[in-house]
């Protein structure tokens, strides 16, 4: 509550929220919102430019952009969204073992960290898209399987400066058990530099997804999303160069909305402005 009490003080953060909120409603209820059903062809009307019955053209099959773009937001932002709560959840559980028990267990997570982030990322995603095999699933693995290590980094740092506070130790010599102080105080401590973390690389996640479906990796043709609109749209940059603004403008806006939020998220939530 104290959260959100602090986020509506922000007229930006309210405005980003708001935006992100509009965009998820789009595609949730796409069906609603779409002008036109976005799998029909009609080569007799590809290229065509903006009117009433096609607000933003339409593309080389003669599909409708602006009913492909909004029904593209389910497998780009829904996925990315996905994508970014498996992360964090294999990530915080990782770094607050590793940070609280210490000990062996801190050994064996930390050595595993290690090895992950010393490849780098993307050649890590594509060699487990690679293994695995093209589809949306192993996508969603791929990006967890990379990311998680960097997670547990961070996360395990703040626990190790929450860990030795004086109410963690007070609550040690009262008995309490190791789980409790994880539950009672620890994660809720931790909460917020998670909301920042999370809000930051949604954005990440958003353009790796678009990424590896612009390389044809990732989403597969003929579902709307984003960066496979971007991939179909290059083989007509030169004739048609309309086909690729929407797609393009949709990431742009949406990764800027999530990486400012998280800016203002974490503003919001320093200690210092709170102590304020």
């Amino acid at each position: 509550m104290m959260m959100w009490e602090r986020i509506k003080k922000s007229k930006q953060g309210l405005g980003l929220i708001l935006f992100i909120l509009i965009v998820m409603m789009l595609g949730i209820f796409a069906p609603i919102f779409t002008p036109n059903d976005p799998y029909k062809t009609n080569l007799v009307m590809k290229f065509q430019a903006f009117s009433m019955e096609y607000p933003l053209g339409t593309d080389h099959l003669g599909r409708c952009i602006l009913s492909r773009l909004i029904y593209g937001i389910r497998p780009t932002l829904f996925l990315a969204i996905v994508t970014m709560v498996g992360t964090i959840l294999i990530g915080s559980l990782m770094g607050i073992l590793s940070g609280y028990f210490k000990g062996w267990i801190d050994e064996l997570i930390m050595r595993i960290v290690d090895v992950m982030l010393s490849f780098p990322s993307q050649i890590m995603i594509f060699a487990v898209i690679a293994l695995l095999g093209v589809n949306v699933i192993n996508v969603i693995l791929a990006n967890i399987f990379i990311k998680w290590a960097w997670y547990a980094r961070m996360i395990r740092t703040k626990v190790l400066q929450y860990r030795e506070k004086d109410y963690i130790l007070y609550s040690r010599c009262i008995g309490s058990s190791g789980w409790y102080i994880l539950i009672k105080h620890l994660i809720p401590n931790i909460s917020s530099d998670l909301v920042v973390l999370a809000t930051l690389d949604i954005g990440w996640a958003l353009i790796n997804i678009s990424t590896l479906s612009f390389l044809g990796l990732g989403v597969q043709a003929p579902t709307p999303e984003w960066g496979a609109m971007l991939s179909e749209a290059k083989n007509f940059m030169t004739t048609n160069p309309v086909q690729m603004f929407a797609p393009g403008v949709a990431i742009l806006l949406t990764v800027s909305a999530f990486n400012l939020l998280g800016d203002v998220m974490r503003d919001i939530l320093d200690p210092k402005e709170v102590i304020k």
